[in-house]
């Protein structure tokens, strides 16, 4: 049988910031430097500065086990060295030797700054050929990148079909970036109930655009019936992301929402103090 795959490996869609957090935590206090360096990333990916920091904090044990020969290691190395804009050149060393083993993770960033030209010589047609190899080996943020890449002719010639196959692919592993492009993409065909739920695909992993064409959706009764309680909980949540612009709508919707449906919203949103706040204006 074939060893199981590390569940940091699995895109996380959905799981709120701070169950990624606690995961890292975790891992870290038994020791698994690997497994707690990548579930920081996940959380930093998602906007947070606390995961971010985390994520920094592990760079100097990290570097030993990289020193050591730990692919996975490198990878995060790269990915901490790539963040902070140095030593360019030994992060794609380090992801060159990464994705020479087959570590997933080291064949897309390689392909990353290989296609960005990040202290190396761009070559998006290599970049692509390893978004390739990472996407067929079930790494969605490649097979977005690919996507993205065949829809811009970048490494490549245009094709739509190659794009669709492909963003497709990034969608189904539930990468927020794609499914809020499919979000798109069915709106303009007219799937607003199909586009609804790509949408909030998007929202539940952080993706601040869905939340707001969500929470708008909601509002409005387009692809479901008119939902207050999930339009408040959308506008309230780009607030994780340091983002107030749904705050002027919230407080519109909730002048006609009873309290227990503002605090339902507050509850799902994770923003039950701002829902609290909401509730004492209407008196």
């Amino acid at each position: 049988m074939g060893e199981a795959v590390p569940s940091w490996r699995v895109f996380p869609e959905g799981v709120p910031v701070q169950e990624l957090l606690k995961s890292g935590d975790q891992a870290a206090e038994a020791g698994d430097l690997i497994s707690a360096g990548n579930w920081y990333f996940h959380a930093k990916r998602r906007g947070s500065v606390e995961g971010r920091d985390k994520a920094r904090r592990l760079q100097p044990r990290l570097e030993v086990l990289a020193e050591q020969g730990d692919f996975d290691a490198k990878v995060l190395v790269a990915g901490l060295l790539l963040e902070r804009g140095e030593q360019a050149p030994r992060a794609v060393a380090l992801l060159e030797s990464a994705a020479g083993a087959a570590v997933v993770e080291g064949v897309r960033e390689l392909g990353f700054v290989l296609a960005a030209g990040i202290g190396v010589a761009s070559d998006p047609v290599r970049a692509n050929g390893l978004y390739r190899a990472a996407a067929e080996a079930g790494d969605g943020y490649a097979a977005f990148n690919l996507a993205v890449n065949f829809y811009r002719g970048h490494g490549t010639e245009k094709s739509f079909r190659e794009f669709s196959k492909w963003l497709q692919v990034a969608g189904d592993l539930g990468i927020p970036e794609a499914c809020a492009v499919l979000g798109d993409q069915c709106a303009k065909k007219g799937l607003d109930g199909e586009s609804l739920q790509w949408y909030v695909r998007a929202a539940r992993s952080s993706h601040v655009p869905a939340m707001f064409v969500a929470a708008q959706r909601y509002r409005d009764g387009i692809g479901t019936v008119a939902d207050p309680v999930q339009a408040v909980r959308w506008f309230l949540a780009p607030l994780d992301r340091g983002n107030g612009d749904g705050i002027h709508d919230a407080i519109e919707l909730a002048s006609s929402m009873t309290d227990e449906q503002i605090r339902e919203a507050g509850r799902l949103s994770g923003h039950s103090d701002e829902a609290e706040l909401l509730v004492r204006r209407r008196y």
